[in-house]
Parts: C-alpha cells; sequence; structure tokens
C-alpha cells in the first residue's frame, strides 16, 4: 500500500498553465525531482546487490540502503505520482480521499491531452507513461467519478473521440456511464455525423457504451463492435 503522501502539490497544476513560463518552470521541478527519485532508486538498487554480496560491514550496508529507499519514496511523492498513488490505493468507498486525490489523476490526463510532448518526454515520467494512463482510467472506472472532476473527464473524452487516437485513449470509453450530462451526450451525438470516418465511428461507438452500461469495455470491445456494426 503506498503512504499518504505529505506536502504541497498546488504547483503540480501549473503543469498544464496555459502561460508557458509557468508551465516550463513547473516542468522543470517536476523533471528534476524524478530525475533524483531515479538516482535513489538506482543507488538502493546497487546497495541492495552490495548487502547481499558482502559478508562483512552488512549494518552499514543496511542503513544506507535503508536511507536510499527513504529518499527514492520521499522524491517520488513530490511528484505527481504521489498524489495519484493516493488516488489508486484510497478504498473505493472513501468518499473523502476520492475526492481529495481525484484532481491529481484528471490532472495527468489532462497533461497527456493538452502538452503530449512535455508530458511524453523521456525526463518526465518514471514508470511506463501508458500503463499509468490506461491504471488512471480503469481506476476512475473501478470506483466511480466525484462530481467535481465530471464536467473535465467529459471534455477529456469528447477531446480523445475528436483527435488522432492515442495509446490507451479506448479506455475513455469505460467511463461514459458515469455521466449524465444532456450536454455531453448532444456533443458525442455531433460527432457521430462527423465527415470523419474514425471520429464518427468513435463517437458511435461511445454511444452505444453509455446505452449498455452493464456491457464491460475492454481492449478487443471496440474490434468486435465495428465488426458487429458491419
Amino acid at each position: 500500500m503506498f503512504a499518504e503522501p505529505r506536502g504541497d502539490y498546488s504547483w503540480l497544476f501549473d503543469l498544464v498553465a496555459a502561460d508557458p513560463v509557468i508551465r516550463h518552470r513547473a516542468l522543470a521541478r517536476h523533471q528534476a525531482i524524478l530525475a533524483a527519485a531515479s538516482d535513489a532508486l538506482h543507488r538502493s538498487n546497487a546497495l541492495w546487490a552490495a548487502h547481499y554480496r558482502s559478508r562483512s560491514s552488512q549494518t552499514r550496508l543496511a542503513a544506507a540502503l535503508d536511507q536510499a529507499r527513504a529518499d527514492f519514496r520521499w522524491h517520488q511523492e513530490q511528484t505527481i505520482y504521489g498524489p495519484f498513488h493516493a488516488f489508486r490505493d484510497a478504498a473505493d468507498g472513501d468518499n473523502v480521499a476520492r475526492a481529495l486525490w481525484a484532481p491529481f489523476a484528471v490532472l495527468y490526463l489532462r497533461w497527456e491531452a493538452e502538452y503530449p510532448d512535455e508530458w511524453g518526454a523521456p525526463e518526465s515520467w518514471m514508470w511506463s507513461r501508458w500503463g499509468t494512463k490506461e491504471g488512471v482510467l480503469r481506476r476512475l472506472d473501478r470506483g466511480g467519478l466525484p462530481e467535481d472532476i465530471q464536467p473535465q473527464i467529459a471534455e477529456l473524452i469528447l477531446a480523445a473521440l475528436g483527435r488522432p487516437y492515442r495509446c490507451k485513449d479506448w479506455a475513455y470509453a469505460c467511463l461514459v456511464r458515469h455521466l449524465d450530462d444532456p450536454l455531453f451526450f448532444h456533443a458525442v451525438e455531433v460527432l457521430a455525423c462527423a465527415d470523419d470516418p474514425s471520429v464518427r465511428l468513435r463517437a458511435q461507438f461511445v454511444l452505444h457504451a453509455a446505452a449498455h452500461p452493464e456491457q464491460r469495455i475492454t481492449r478487443t470491445s471496440w474490434r468486435r463492435w465495428l465488426t458487429a456494426a458491419g
């Protein structure tokens, strides 16, 4: 279980600031903290190997290993992974914790949607960025959408429908069953009549998913629906 993070995370929202100066300052800060976490992880791995190879200095090596692991955890908690992991690990029934940390899950998705080059830079992530994206979307689906983030989720779904496909975009379809916004569904219906066949078909699939909330959306749901739709 990931420990609940500590600190002020408000600066993370500057990662999607419209002002490029503010955004790049936040990006540099985030990347520097991630680099420190990565260094601590590499140090931890090296110490772990030395600890189990050595027949002497076990106490000294164990203390250094504990410190390296603590440094890694602390630095990682200061990045977007800290509040995201807190959201991921919150119990489904813990509405207070989910409401507190859900905006950071949305932030991760907004960052990818609005500034994909900065989000996708090698210095901006530590684990699989696409796996994290899918994990965010799956976790939102599993626990439901806190009311405060529903408008942003609706905007993200519409943005995903209207752009060229990006890895893991299919998982946005899982979230439509949690939305009850006539304006959102009207916008999807408009896209379902778009001239672009990719946009049109994806929007029609989302309407299908909304009409059949009992059906589980998987990676193959789209292909099966395309085949059935002819």
